[in-house]
């Protein structure tokens, strides 16, 4: 019994009760008892003012005489349920009737007590009623809890959802959302030059140091500009977008000033005051690919410079479809094993024998088409395809001359040499290959040339095997000396543009002396591009070029016929005969 005393006194702790009850004795000495539990108890003298209590003010608990005037406590807890149908009750009668109990249980009555009213059955029944009301309010303060916690964790994600953790400006996903609802807005994208150097060197918190600030820059120029604009948005990287009512002419009018007020601004990099560039692509308001537009006018004002508006006219449209073609034909080539190495011979120039040959890439279509490097080489450069190609033409290129006695030069450029996976896969094929010796690697894009020390380790591994290494297209562009010096090269291949002026152009004529006199005292051996017919081909032996390459030598062929012919030369027809 006391157990159950204290377990009810604890239960009720803070629990509101309404009393009714139409006898004042028993509703002094009721209330008196229940007072030891509940530390809030209202009592009224009948039904209807139970009834008016109950609707004014909420209760945990309401307990009512059966027999009353005005309202018998059935037909009060019928009206209360009515608007409060959870409300917890307990039921006081001396009938028994059937009808009672069976329209108590109709209502959902919580208990019910029998008069007299004994104490030790009241208290079980009571603990009962309040064990349960005790339950229920964890359960409601707990989905409470739940639905608090999931609109905070909801708000979270919007907030991540359409805010830039980095800058604090709106997110991709909400300029996407914008676009879609004003789409009679012009857009810019914007974006810092060189930004991947910066990050690379530097380091990610530099680089988010970087785009902070210009998050801050860029908000407030707007502001100070007075663009008319909806909103700023960090887009990705070092991508930021301004989405405005202006049309993209007058549009750029501000951005070129903003850009302008950018790059004489000093940012704060690691300690250091450095200026900034910047770009901008512009697309006009109803575009139907505003991102993808404004992309591209981007990429444009890169190559360009400050800021380009994306004119949507058909030989654009025509060179992008074609581009994508491309990239698709590159693709499935791959995929299918259609890259194939071409061979041209390379000649001595005073024996006229084929000293060794080049290998070159070619794109055999299905239906035995051919298509040369020109075609697709720049574009797979700028995807991740460019690499897969390299490793195809070179090893099947050593797969050709394994067990051949002919000496084989193949290409590499400045990006395969950067590329770890390209260049494992180069000297694990070349540790395999017989003689080694009988390899050259010609470097291309030379000018490109940023860090000695990476390009010297390289060459140094592929002189370990006995290859040699040469430098083609010498003398054009940025071509210098300094890579002579600095990369121990046996051949250099002089540019075909100025072997094709060596016979009306004294420049050229000059440039070829100078470069084969000084690879001739360097102990270089010289080559000489595009030789495509006889009268170049004496000027070329005339300056000591050591080696030729050219049409008047023979045009790049398959393997498979490579075997089969031999050089023909007759100085009279001015032009090489391959006999099949």
């Amino acid at each position: 019994m006391n157990e159950q005393y204290r377990l009810l006194q604890d239960a009720a702790k803070g629990m509101r009760v309404l009393y009714v009850e139409d006898d004042p004795l028993i509703r002094r000495e009721y209330i008196a008892f229940l007072s030891r539990f509940f530390e809030e108890i209202d009592s009224e003298n009948n039904g209807q003012e139970g009834l008016d209590a109950a609707l004014l003010k909420r209760y945990d608990l309401i307990i009512t005489d059966y027999q009353m005037p005005s309202l018998n406590g059935l037909e009060m807890i019928e009206k209360i349920k009515a608007v409060y149908p959870a409300q917890a009750t307990l039921l006081v009668s001396a009938h028994k009737e059937n009808d009672i109990l069976y329209r108590s249980v109709e209502l959902g009555i919580d208990g019910y007590l029998f008069k007299p009213i004994e104490r030790i059955q009241t208290i079980e029944v009571l603990y009962k009623i309040v064990s349960k009301i005790s339950m229920e309010k964890e359960n409601l303060q707990y989905k409470e809890h739940l639905e608090d916690l999931v609109a905070e964790k909801s708000r979270e994600a919007l907030l991540t959802y359409t805010i830039d953790r980095i800058s604090g400006l709106y997110s991709f996903a909400m300029l996407e959302h914008d676009l879609l609802e004003h789409c009679n807005h012009s857009l810019s994208l914007l974006k810092i030059n060189n930004f991947k150097n910066l990050n690379d060197f530097y380091g990610y918190a530099v680089g988010n140091s970087i785009l902070k600030q210009t998050a801050e820059f860029l908000s407030r120029s707007l502001e100070e500009e007075a663009l008319p604009f909806h909103a700023l948005y960090r887009v990705s990287g070092a991508h930021f977008a301004v989405l405005s009512s202006l049309e993209a002419k007058e549009l750029s009018r501000f951005i070129h000033r903003i850009i302008q007020k950018f790059e004489s601004t000093e940012m704060q990099i690691d300690g250091q005051m450095m200026y900034l560039e910047m770009s901008s692509g512009i697309v006009d308001h109803a575009d139907e690919s505003p991102l993808s537009h404004a992309d591209i006018a981007l990429r444009q004002a890169e190559k360009e410079g400050y800021i380009v508006i994306y004119r949507n006219d058909a030989r654009s449209e025509k060179e992008r479809s074609k581009k994508l073609q491309y990239q698709d034909m590159i693709k499935r080539a791959l995929q299918e094993d259609r890259f194939v190495p071409y061979y041209q011979p390379i000649i001595d120039n005073k024996t006229k024998s084929i000293m060794k040959y080049e290998a070159l890439a070619r794109l055999i279509l299905p239906d035995g088409e051919v298509i040369s490097p020109g075609l697709f080489l720049p574009i797979a450069k700028e995807t991740k395809m460019y690499n897969s190609i390299t490793k195809m033409i070179i090893r099947k290129t050593l797969d050709n001359f394994r067990y051949s006695e002919c000496s084989v030069s193949m290409n590499l450029s400045i990006d395969d040499i950067k590329d770890r996976i390209t260049r494992e896969f180069l000297i694990e094929q070349i540790a395999l290959f017989p003689e080694p010796e009988r390899l050259i690697f010609e470097l291309l894009e030379s000018e490109r040339i940023g860090s000695y020390e990476e390009v010297q380790h390289f060459f140094t591994e592929l002189k370990h095997y006995g290859c040699k290494v040469a430098i083609d297209d010498f003398g054009s562009g940025y071509s210098n000396f300094e890579h002579l010096a600095k990369l121990n090269i046996d051949y250099i291949k002089i540019d075909g543009s100025l072997i094709l002026g060596i016979e009306d152009t004294l420049i050229s004529q000059v440039i070829v002396e100078m470069l084969s006199n000084f690879a001739a005292k360097m102990g270089i051996k010289t080559i000489a591009e595009f030789v495509c017919k006889e009268s170049i081909s004496l000027k070329v032996n005339a300056m000591g070029i050591d080696e030729s390459q050219g049409f008047l030598y023979g045009e790049a062929i398959p393997y498979c016929l490579l075997m089969n012919h031999r050089i023909q030369y007759t100085p009279e027809k001015e032009m090489a005969k391959m006999v099949y």
